[in-house]
């Protein structure tokens, strides 16, 4: 074969692999993607193989491979050069804007609206409600779950998934179902059937799977996994985050914005990172968050100071949590020194949409020596706590877990005093809880403030119910009264049941705060 007709023999079987591996892999077609750099080296080197087999090793088959080692030693070169050894200071200013500092006292997390599950129960939760699905279980599965906050609520959605290749063949007309929605606090799971089906996924094969969809109109964009979302009124829809990287080609790793595709239509909208949407929650994934701060707390001084003299490092306790805030998923977690003892120094709150960080300066133990305090109040039972939540309980930094069984079950709550975490209780409700851990810390010397009670008699002439901040709320007013009581779903189930002309006598408590906190008696 001469080396002509040989060339082109190896640019035409080159061009093939290409393309099969472009529509396979789908790389990013972006010099700041590290994919696509090895997809060009990848292709010079079968170029290469192939042109000196064609060409019994001519000088185009060893340019070739010359022009195979430039890349590679060039691409070395860049990931260097984009390194925290040579950019330290640039790491560790990337999220400095988004900082402000707040006391711990003005700290919104209360007990009234905080996930008890963890990821894990929720998953087994989920996993039983759609085995209990006769028409789905046999065709499809779930494999992740992402929390999001829906109308103040916090859930996690699993979107159902085909089983395999042939059950996608069987089911793609109409697509999968919809996706399994698990209450947090509740621990309440249901699946909501999707008008339409979800056609586009990335359970979805060919020109449905959802990065290849999204690459015949973005195929640049490096891109981030996909989390299934909902906006307000339960529609789901795919948010891809857009990396960017804005220290040399491949260091700083950030988010410039992100596209929503409608998982029934396929409709894709982008947006910049200044304009999403606030019934989006996930556009800041929550591993990014953490090294971004870890690069903040470390880096301050350089580099060296990071490994040898380690003067002010601080980094993020290993784990976090998330608190929903309005209609925002923020994550939550501890700031320790770089020695990770068992102290931390502080605590951030992050919104996972906006990215503004809240830092909370407050010493105290760190979560593990928390979750261990509340483990060994239950160590006879064999429950194993989940990662803490840092709320403001009877005016005290407090942790609350949840205290889980051997099946992943939540069985009781815990609460940690932040400061002295000798200071444990535990109870089967929230309400148990909060009473066993106040009466410890007025045992325990704590300044807690004292709540007056008293109760009221009458007729109820008219209700009125409201949803606020995702919990029902009954606005109940007596005969001869101008006034409305209001009483929370949450802390008096049997309000539902209350009606025109029925008599009750509500208990009235005022907390720490003087905030009125009717409950019914009788």
């Amino acid at each position: 074969m001469s080396n002509g007709k040989g060339v082109l023999v190896s640019l035409g079987i080159t061009g093939v692999i290409g393309f099969i591996v472009n529509y396979l892999c789908l790389p990013a077609w972006n010099l700041h993607s590290g994919g696509f750099w090895l997809y060009l080296i990848v292709m010079f080197g079968i170029f290469a193989t192939l042109s000196y087999i064609c060409t019994e090793g001519s000088g185009i088959s060893v340019a070739a491979w010359v022009g195979t080692a430039i890349l590679f030693v060039l691409m070395l070169i860049l990931l260097v050069f984009s390194s925290r050894l040579i950019n330290s200071k640039s790491y560790a200013d990337m999220i400095e804007d988004y900082i402000r500092e707040e006391d711990i006292s003005t700290y919104a997390g209360t007990v009234n609206n905080v996930p008890l599950l963890d990821k894990d129960s929720a998953m087994l939760i989920a996993n039983r409600e759609l085995g209990s699905l006769i028409d789905v279980v046999s065709q499809f599965e779930i494999h992740d779950s992402e929390q999001i906050t829906v109308k103040g609520v916090p859930v996690r959605v699993s979107v159902l998934e085909y089983g395999s290749f042939m059950k996608w063949v069987n089911n793609k007309e109409t697509g999968t179902p919809g996706y399994i929605k698990v209450d947090m606090k509740t621990q309440d799971a249901e699946l909501i059937r999707v008008d339409g089906g979800i056609k586009y996924s990335p359970s979805e094969y060919f020109g449905r799977d959802l990065l290849r969809h999204v690459r015949k109109k973005y195929s640049s964009l490096i891109l981030e996994k996909p989390t299934l979302e909902l906006n307000e009124e339960g529609h789901p829809y795919w948010i891809i985050p857009i990396v960017d990287y804005t220290i040399g080609v491949f260091g700083g790793k950030d988010i410039s914005g992100a596209l929503t595709v409608d998982a029934v239509t396929g409709e894709i909208v982008r947006y910049k990172a200044d304009s999403i949407p606030e019934w989006l929650d996930n556009v800041y994934p929550s591993d990014l968050i953490m090294t971004q701060y870890d690069d903040y707390g470390q880096f301050q001084s350089g580099f060296l100071n990071s490994i040898f003299g380690q003067k002010g490092v601080k980094v993020t306790t290993d784990g976090y949590n998330y608190i929903p805030q309005l209609y925002d998923n923020w994550i939550y977690t501890g700031v320790t020194s770089t020695g990770r003892d068992e102290s931390n120094i502080g605590f951030i709150l992050v919104n996972k949409r906006t990215k503004e960080i809240i830092y909370y300066p407050k010493s105290g133990a760190e979560e593990y020596s928390a979750m261990s305090s509340a483990e060994g109040v239950v160590q006879h039972l064999g429950y194993k706590s989940t990662f803490p939540l840092l709320l403001i309980i009877e005016g005290q930094p407090t942790y609350m877990v949840t205290l889980k069984d051997a099946g992943g079950l939540v069985k009781m709550i815990g609460m940690v005093n932040v400061e002295k975490y000798h200071i444990v209780a535990t109870g089967n409700t929230i309400a148990e809880c909060q009473k066993k851990y106040r009466e410890l810390l007025k045992n325990n010397g704590s300044e807690v403030a004292e709540l007056s009670t008293s109760s009221v008699v009458g007729i109820v002439v008219d209700i009125k119910e409201a949803i606020k901040d995702g919990t029902t709320y009954y606005y109940i007013q007596l005969e001869n009264s101008d006034k409305y009581y209001s009483l929370s779903i949450l802390d008096n189930e049997e309000v539902v049941l209350l009606q025109i002309g029925d008599k009750v006598k509500l208990g009235v408590i005022s907390d720490v705060n003087g905030k009125i906190i009717p409950s019914i008696l009788n």
